[in-house]
């Protein structure tokens, strides 16, 4: 598995067996290059970007630039799963749902709602989650994979390790996440090898497969996570 929030990279990209890509990035005829790699297509189902719609929920947020969108909203649901769709047409084959914890904290049966759309609409493409811990247990049975991001470094300040409290914290998550079958990964930011190395055993010691990023606009593996 590998992130690439980027364009072009072809021959490196095949090395892996899924890929996350931005969908503005590649045309159906490059994703038809990468097979037999997959190509998951980034969608977010809690923050939009796009003109302003009713289902907006606050103001920006200040990192991104997008807004918070709220998931009971027929129009948001609508959008979320037309855009599913559109993906898939193109030559994705599964997609990477980001934003759930801001979904949830909108509205977590909404939320659900809002994922079951997406899977009854995408059946049987692959769909990999970022988080979402507040839908467990439903969680376990909409995704067939998961994505623990900063399960033991921030992305903030470039990267760097969290609180113990935190850690502990995430480690029982993790544990959490062990009762559901899909494919568990953590993804990690640490400039620095040491930093890497050890968000790697840690990964591995509570069961997630581990990806670190050397940069956090540059979601790509370093050789020790990918």
């Amino acid at each position: 598995m590998a992130f690439f929030y980027g364009r072009g990279c072809l021959p490196k990209l095949k090395a892996f067996r899924r890929v996350v890509l931005q969908p503005w990035a590649y045309t159906p005829e490059e994703l038809e290059a990468l097979r037999p790699t997959a190509a998951l297509a980034y969608l977010s189902v809690g923050e939009e970007a796009g003109p302003p719609g009713p289902w907006r929920r606050g103001g920006p947020i200040p990192e991104w630039g997008t807004y918070p969108a709220d998931p009971a909203h027929p129009g948001w649901v609508t959008l979320v799963v037309e855009r599913a769709l559109v993906y898939l047409a193109r030559g994705f084959q599964g997609l990477f749902l980001d934003n759930l914890d801001q979904a949830a904290a909108a509205s977590r049966e909404a939320t659900l709602h809002l994922l079951w759309e997406v899977r009854r609409a995408t059946e049987p493409m692959y769909l990999l989650v970022n988080r979402g811990f507040d839908l467990l247990p439903q969680l376990g049975h909409l995704a067939h994979g998961i994505v623990f991001e900063s399960f033991t470094t921030t992305w903030q300040d470039g990267g760097k390790l969290l609180p113990r409290s935190t850690l502990r914290r995430n480690a029982h998550v993790a544990q959490t996440l062990a009762n559901f079958p899909w494919e568990r990964y953590s993804l990690d930011y640490a400039p620095e090898p040491c930093l890497a190395h050890l968000a790697v055993r840690r990964a591995f010691r509570y069961g997630l497969y581990p990806l670190v990023a050397k940069e956090r606009h540059l979601l790509q593996p370093t050789d020790t996570g990918g």
